[in-house]
């Protein structure tokens, strides 16, 4: 009896590893298609690409950019990029790994923004390109500078974990 309870046990044991790879395998494949995803997503090499991008977050914008320029990212977050970062990491970047880096920020006019018909922008981000921060913005007393990405765009790129960081 000993012996057919240790064969049984064996093959339960087995069976709960296997069902267990099966789960873990199953699991890394759905976190790299979904990184995969994103990347897609969120790489954009043609002025089209970036229009579209800005239009499926709810934006209307001038197709051509108002400005389009290489800019050094900080090496040090302090004062005002700083607080750029924090929004950066609320919508899912994470400008960490690029400190120091060169990235090439694209500004577009934004025609839709409620309340305000014209001065609102939309800048992009890019570091070889791919998005890796942005927002929408208005200069002057009244200015403000929010999160480019949606929150339902948020939520669909960010369910597990920040897939939008490097």
């Amino acid at each position: 009896m000993s012996k057919v309870s240790s064969k049984k046990g064996l093959k339960i044991f087995l069976f709960l590893l296997l069902a267990a790879i099966a789960i873990t395998a199953l699991m890394f494949f759905s976190k790299a298609k979904a990184e995969t995803e994103a990347d897609e997503f969120l790489s954009m090499s043609t002025n089209a690409q970036r229009v579209e991008f800005l239009n499926k977050q709810g934006w209307i914008v001038k197709p051509d950019p108002i400005t389009k320029e290489e800019i050094t990212i900080p090496s040090v977050f302090d004062g005002v990029y700083a607080d750029y970062a924090a929004l950066q990491q609320s919508q899912g970047f994470d400008l960490e790994p690029y400190k120091g880096k060169t990235a090439t920020a694209i500004t577009y006019q934004v025609l839709n923004y409620p309340d305000y018909p014209e001065n609102v922008t939309a800048t992009m981000l890019l570091l070889d390109d791919r998005l890796i921060g942005g927002d929408i913005s208005l200069a002057g007393d009244d200015g403000f500078t929010e999160a480019l990405i949606t929150a339902a765009v948020r939520s669909m790129l960010t369910a597990d974990q920040p897939v939008l960081s490097q």
